[in-house]
């Protein structure tokens, strides 16, 4: 089983003006997906990360356009990120 543990999580918004009511939503689904999706890939290509600590890992840019895009695809964007920064490569 892997345990991921967020500490704090530091977003660059920019552009959101009348969207900000939007962002801990997001980012909480996100954080979800993001469990989902370590889980999955983990049991596929299982890798020790037993204890395995980053005191800073930093995800790509995810650009979004919050008019018309709607919060869970924003959210999975932001997961699919999140994980590419932990396991290069994932798909």
């Amino acid at each position: 089983m892997l345990m991921v543990d967020i500490e704090s999580v530091a977003l660059t918004i920019t552009n959101a003006e009348g969207h900000e009511h939007r962002v801990r939503p997001i980012v909480e689904r996100a954080a979800a997906l993001l469990a989902e999706r370590a889980e999955s890939y983990y049991v596929e290509s299982p890798v020790n990360l037993n204890s395995r600590t980053w005191n800073r890992l930093s995800a790509a840019p995810v650009t979004v356009d919050l008019q018309s895009t709607n919060d869970e695809h924003i959210a999975h964007d932001v997961a699919l990120a999140w994980v590419q920064a932990l396991w290069p490569g994932f798909r």
